[in-house]
């Protein structure tokens, strides 16, 4: 990407970023990606809930899930919806659906490019947006609960 596109898409991520903390958006389990908060923090806190548990002999569970290709699997129409639905200006939620609409992959193969195809999944690699759009896209994956939820 050129440096104008890269310092845009920063503003863009600004804007995105303001929006979300205004309106406490991503809920506070939610570590990966996010200024200020760290996965290693988030996994002191899961160490630290264990030996609590243990030292007060209560059962302790633990779940982990890894989505596959997280990035790659998310819906461009499904994340626009819940930009919409999460009150996100009009004028961003259409930029947002330009910056990820008409883009295409070939690939090269013993000497050759196969055709172009259009790419209808996922946020793109790489990109300073990414990691956001992603938090956005899974943002309510986690209800309100009484147990400790912890997401990297």
């Amino acid at each position: 990407l050129s440096t104008i596109s890269k310092i845009y898409e920063r503003v863009l991520l600004s804007r995105i970023n303001d929006h979300l903390e205004d309106n406490n958006i991503i809920p506070n389990q939610q570590c990966g990606f996010r200024t200020g908060r760290s996965t290693s923090h988030q996994l002191i806190k899961v160490i630290k809930t264990a030996k609590e548990n243990i030292k007060s002999k209560k059962s302790t569970g633990m779940i982990f899930l890894d989505v596959e290709k997280a990035f790659d699997r998310v819906w461009h129409n499904g994340l626009l919806y819940k930009m919409l639905q999460l009150g996100f200006p009009l004028p961003l939620i259409k930029t947002v659906r330009s910056f990820l609409s008409e883009r295409t992959f070939s690939v090269f193969i013993k000497g050759q490019f196969s055709g172009i195809q259009q790419i209808k999944y996922g946020v793109p690699q790489g990109a300073v947006l990414s990691p956001t759009l992603y938090n956005i896209f899974t943002h309510d994956i986690v209800r309100e609960t009484s147990d400790n939820i912890a997401l990297f």
